[in-house]
């Protein structure tokens, strides 16, 4: 049988992962190389096109090395998209377009924002991030929101004024966009009418998993709530998610007084919670409780929490914002269409943590791996 190269009677097939080697390019260019030879055959000489084939079939071995053998899913984390909404609608839409293009490769079971979906709780910021996420729902990726302090702003005043201008938040992303037949999610709400609080539930094989999505500042009957589902999915690993929770030094944050949050509503009761009061009523009490996910301050960090009170326990605390990264040649701030990369190895209780550029396709740092 001939060969689909004319004048040879075999056909040497090599498949390799491009996208695992996508920092080098290696692979691509020796290729590259060799089918210009292939199709100027009558310049190549026997021994040159043999080491072709050799270089060829180590780049695929080199290739090789870099296949995860282990079992793993993706959480994709979109930190604080308020540029992009308000001022560089077409990065928010790479983001999305990428973890579309990338859902098979990274096996990506779910999509978490980090708050701050608008700059200035402006209409407008608000109708390209409705687009930007249909573009999830349309590839049928699962998503989960939180609202930041810009998305409750006053959007006449843009202050805080001390009361929660959700009204955006609920015309844009109200409970019937998740809460439908044959959706594809599945969970429940604090109030059944809006979804400032709410949890989301999945699966990946065996392993169980709870989206816990909370309200900036939580107030005590949202930590309430928050804590009996918690209870009640004892079994299942659970991700906490909230906006306001740390600085780039791993210090819990308290910021009711800037947003107008400090002290009591006119039922006596508190208008909101900090992040240390967070941690005591739902992260310490719950030892399903894994990961604490963040955004509000510019910068990553990562930090680890041993409880106290057990010899093992440990809970994972990561921030993760890049609205003030500038892209280059301006000196405006953008993020640069930065996304975070969670890399769940379920059978080995480890996650890989790695940030990469859905403009470039090009990781910022090296992969950061933590165990629970």
């Amino acid at each position: 049988m001939p060969g689909l190269f004319p004048g040879y009677n075999y056909d040497i097939f090599i498949c390799y992962r491009q996208k695992d080697i996508i920092q080098s390019g290696y692979a691509n260019k020796t290729f590259s190389i060799f089918l210009h030879k292939v199709n100027n055959r009558e310049t190549l000489k026997p021994k040159k096109f043999v080491i072709l084939i050799i270089l060829v079939f180590l780049q695929a071995l080199v290739c090789l090395s870099f296949i995860d053998n282990d079992d793993f899913f993706t959480i994709i984390l979109l930190p604080d998209t308020q540029h992009y909404t308000s001022s560089y609608p077409e990065m928010i839409y790479k983001q999305m377009n990428w973890i579309v293009e990338n859902k098979n490769l990274l096996n990506i079971q779910y999509v978490v924002h980090l708050g701050d979906i608008t700059n200035n709780n402006k209409e407008s910021a608000w109708e390209v991030g409705d687009n930007s996420f249909k573009i999830l729902e349309n590839a049928g990726i699962p998503y989960s929101i939180v609202y930041g302090d810009n998305d409750m702003k006053n959007p006449d005043k843009n202050y805080y004024d001390g009361i929660r201008h959700t009204e955006f938040l609920h015309k844009y992303f109200p409970v019937t966009r998740f809460d439908k037949p044959g959706s594809w999610w599945s969970g429940g709400f604090c109030n059944p009418d809006e979804i400032d609080n709410y949890y989301c539930l999945f699966s990946y094989k065996e392993y169980n998993y709870l989206i816990m999505n909370l309200e900036l500042a939580p107030r005590s009957s949202v930590l309430k709530w928050a804590d009996n589902v918690i209870s009640r999915y004892a079994s299942r690993k659970v991700i906490l998610v909230t906006h306001d929770y740390l600085n780039r030094n791993g210090k819990w944050l308290d910021d009711l007084s800037t947003f107008g949050m400090a002290g009591k509503d006119d039922n006596g009761k508190l208008k909101g919670n900090n992040a240390e009061t967070v941690f005591k009523k739902l992260v310490k009490k719950n030892p399903n409780v894994i990961l604490v996910l963040c955004g509000h301050k510019e910068g990553t960090y990562q930090n680890e929490v041993r409880i106290e009170g057990s010899a093992t326990r440990k809970v994972f605390e990561i921030l993760s914002d890049f609205q003030d990264e500038k892209i280059k040649g301006s000196d405006e701030k953008s993020g640069k269409g930065l996304l975070r990369i969670l890399k769940f190895y379920p059978e080995k209780n480890e996650i890989g943590i790695s940030t990469v550029s859905a403009l470039t396709g090009k990781t910022k740092e090296q992969e950061i791996h933590l165990s629970y």
